[in-house]
């Protein structure tokens, strides 16, 4: 038994669709605010290695909490990675196969009687809150009118309030989304959609970080669960302009913008006299973009700038710059000030680790690939590893899986699959799968070499073997939780 545990009544809330068996449970009840940035890179921040940017907030949330080397999104784009985070699956569980983003006007991908970390919080007596980019979809089919009530969303997945955007900043409506409505940058009812006059670009972030710390203001009597997932650091790079002083440009200025906003969210809780007993965790949804096509990131990159540190690849790819991210979670008495951490987690892990925390089961046929990685979060000196393996899928269909040290690339025989989208991708996703028939998969061991360089499959027959074998197990048994 975790020695955090103590007994707890379970607070039964009749609007989740769940059997959730109560167990002993943390005391007091920690508050929770997990910040998920966008595109932000593994090597993007000062905790991280990157000079010049000017990150004091997120460098002071590793000074008093614990810093992680091996955490995973479980996608490198970023529909797969909320809908890991949010249900504990693998997105590539569901119909969508390819790794590819949800369509603007998708509707909601999540069952809404899915247990989510939103809901499960909520079973414990939780307020719940999002704010920012949901990109999980909305309404039970694909928008066309949104001025109409955008039900289902994030309201019937288990947060009581939503403010911020339904995808990227550069697509419609071109309005934040108030739970079910569209509105203004203050709030207000706006029926204006598609209007760049209505939708200054730059206003997003503050005004995204007025409403956080605002709520959080008037929703701390009771423990909360906050999801705050800004759009920094996606395109379009549009810091305000009091931010113009990083030597790498705008997407520096974007990133220190960022850091911005998670300093008054820890200044809020200061005030509140909540840090103590609130858990913060900061990461990122995929890494950071490094192909030549984007010209802020480039310039960035030119100027000195190693946006995913050490890693090969970036956003989209299926090498360790597309997935490994910055992962800071501080939680005062709980989780040791300035240490850091190898363990290899992944944040579909957050909804078993919540779980345990709260002393909850989790139901079967939920959070089927969610492992609880508490003892990682919190223990004093480093354990044996809580996780035997992770997969991963890129942006193109691409299948990695790593097991302790070691990680295989699937090139030969990938799994097919129809693309729900059209009858091009369909296509394009065939004659990907004739082109890569023939090629071997590739192994690397991301301990000698972290920048996977040398393909070591030739000389490792036995063990390209074993992880193959993992990998189509894990995908055909439905569930990995059990590992």
């Amino acid at each position: 038994m975790h020695p955090l545990k103590r007994t707890f009544l379970l607070v039964l809330i009749a609007a989740i669709p769940f059997s959730l068996f109560a167990a002993p449970i943390a005391t007091p009840l920690p508050n929770i605010v997990f910040i998920l940035a966008d595109d932000l890179g593994y090597g993007s921040v000062g905790c991280y290695g990157a000079k010049g940017v000017n990150t004091p907030n997120i460098d002071r949330l590793a000074t008093q909490g614990r810093l992680f080397r091996n955490a995973y999104a479980p996608g490198s784009v970023c529909s797969p990675t909320r809908y890991g985070l949010m249900t504990g699956r693998y997105y590539w569980r569901t119909s969508v196969k390819d790794g590819k983003v949800l369509p603007i006007n998708a509707p909601l991908h999540i069952e809404t009687n899915r247990m989510t970390l939103a809901s499960l919080c909520k079973s414990q007596g939780y307020r719940t809150a999002a704010f920012g980019k949901w990109h999980l979809g909305m309404t039970t089919d694909k928008v066309t009118d949104w001025t109409k009530p955008l039900v289902p969303g994030p309201q019937q997945v288990g947060f009581d309030y939503f403010f911020g955007m339904p995808a990227n900043l550069g697509n419609g409506p071109k309005s934040f989304v108030q739970n079910a409505e569209l509105v203004d940058l203050k709030g207000a009812a706006d029926q204006k959609t598609e209007s760049d006059a209505n939708w200054p670009l730059d206003a997003v972030m503050p005004a995204l970080t007025r409403r956080v710390t605002g709520w959080l203001e008037t929703n701390s009597s009771r423990p909360f669960f906050v999801y705050f997932a800004p759009n920094a650091i996606h395109e379009p790079i549009v810091p305000e302009s009091r931010f113009a002083k990083n030597p790498y440009g705008k997407y520096g200025d974007f990133i220190d913008e960022l850091d911005w906003s998670v300093g008054q969210l820890l200044a809020a809780l200061g005030r509140l006299k909540l840090s103590e007993n609130t858990m913060v965790i900061f990461s990122s949804d995929n890494g950071g973009v490094v192909n030549a096509g984007n010209p802020n990131a480039s310039a960035a990159i030119k100027a000195g700038l190693a946006i995913n540190g050490p890693l090969r690849g970036g956003k989209h790819s299926e090498w360790e710059g597309g997935f490994r991210e910055p992962f800071i979670l501080r939680w005062p008495n709980h989780v040791p000030a300035g240490t850091t951490s190898d363990q290899v987690i992944c944040l579909t892990d957050m909804l078993a680790t919540f779980g345990e925390l709260f002393g909850v089961k989790i139901p079967e046929h939920n959070g089927e690939d969610s492992l609880t990685v508490l003892r990682a979060l919190t223990e004093k000196e480093p354990g044996a590893p809580v996780r035997e393996q992770l997969v991963l899928q890129a942006a193109d269909a691409t299948y990695d899986i790593r097991m302790g040290d070691w990680k295989l690339v699937e090139r030969a025989d990938p799994p097919s699959f129809e693309s729900v989208r059209n009858k091009r991708k369909t296509e394009q996703a065939a004659n990907k799968r004739r082109q890569t028939a023939k090629r071997a998969d590739e192994l690397y061991n991301l301990k000698a070499d972290p920048t996977e360089t040398n393909n070591v499959a030739a000389a490792n027959p036995d063990r390209v073997k074993a992880l193959k074998q993992a990998l189509v197990a894990a995908r055909d048994r439905g569930e990995t939780r059990g590992n």
